[in-house]
């Protein structure tokens, strides 16, 4: 990798902070750089999880599959190796606490770990790295060629936009002309904080059921810093937590889909017998652009 790509991921930093201050962002979100402030409280930890973050984990899941089998085919020069958390006990588990503390003490000292590596195909690597500690891979994953972290999103990107662009040629402007790469501002600190500690280039992948659009997290910081073409928003669905909508069209559309899913019911009893069911994906794929996707992952190539 260039060695200009944290250079120029530090240098956005100014301009993030005093744009997301004025646009009355805490403190506490915009402390980037070395380890987090040890907790001062206990962590309230979930107790529970219910259909909408089941179905959500499903979807997640099925995301990072379908990306990691079309890198591999249209990039075969990388091998891909899942990196991010796949632990599946949920909230309610025995085990969940314990786990869910770990996690969270991992993340404050080494920073948020992204879903997917990606190193040269001749790397002695495994497919997996999700269970083992920060400390014992991190000479490793620093000598991984790209990360990504990937999104998924129950749209179809380009139907949407085809749509609200015949409202538009109809005189009809209503809501929001195109999906948006969500980026929670309580991540920033986070992602750069493992940018910092690695110097990974990272990747922001959005898996619609139509097509796949990418934006490096340096565009990400950029596009914050300068204070245009995106916006804030705190929706329910997000715990109350600010989020950062930009714009997909702000980044590159590097797939489109080559069939779409289907979808199967599965369902959950929790220890006092409540039922949750809820959708899974199944089957679907996808193919990249090669070209595109490479300009995406390593911007200062």
């Amino acid at each position: 990798m260039s060695s200009q790509y944290f250079p120029q991921l530090k240098a956005t930093l100014d301009g993030v902070v005093a744009t997301l201050t004025e646009r009355g962002i805490e403190p506490r979100h915009l402390t980037f750089g070395g380890e987090g402030p040890k907790p001062t409280q206990k962590a309230r930890v979930p107790t529970d999880a219910r259909s909408e973050f089941l179905a959500n984990r499903a979807m997640g899941d099925w995301a990072e599959r379908m990306l990691t089998a079309a890198i591999l085919a249209a990039l075969p020069e990388f091998k891909v190796t899942q990196y991010g958390n796949t632990d599946r006990i949920a909230a309610g588990h025995p085990e969940f606490k314990t786990r869910y503390l770990a996690g969270m003490e991992e993340t404050r000292v080494f920073g948020k770990r992204p879903d997917l590596l990606l190193f040269p195909a001749t790397t002695a690597v495994e497919t997996d790295l999700s269970e083992r500690t920060h400390s014992d891979t991190e000479a490793l994953v620093k000598s991984a060629v790209a990360a990504i972290e990937v999104r998924s999103s129950k749209f179809e990107a380009l139907r949407y936009m085809a749509v609200r662009q015949k409202q538009r040629d109809d005189g009809n402007k209503s809501g929001r002309e195109t999906p948006s790469f969500t980026v929670k501002v309580e991540d920033l600190v986070i992602v750069y904080r493992w940018l910092e500690r690695h110097r990974v280039p990272q990747t922001y992948c959005q898996v619609f059921f139509d097509s796949v659009f990418a934006i490096n997290f340096l565009d990400i910081f950029a596009t914050i810093a300068s204070g245009d073409g995106y916006s804030i928003e705190t929706p329910a669905k997000s715990q109350e937590k600010s989020t950062i909508m930009i714009p997909i069209t702000r980044g590159a559309q590097v797939g489109k889909a080559t069939s779409l899913p289907t979808f199967a019911a599965e369902h959950r009893v929790t220890e006092l017998g409540r039922h949750d069911a809820y959708v899974v994906p199944q089957g679907g794929g996808f193919e990249l652009d090669a070209a595109a996707m490479k300009k995406v992952l390593l911007p200062a190539d």
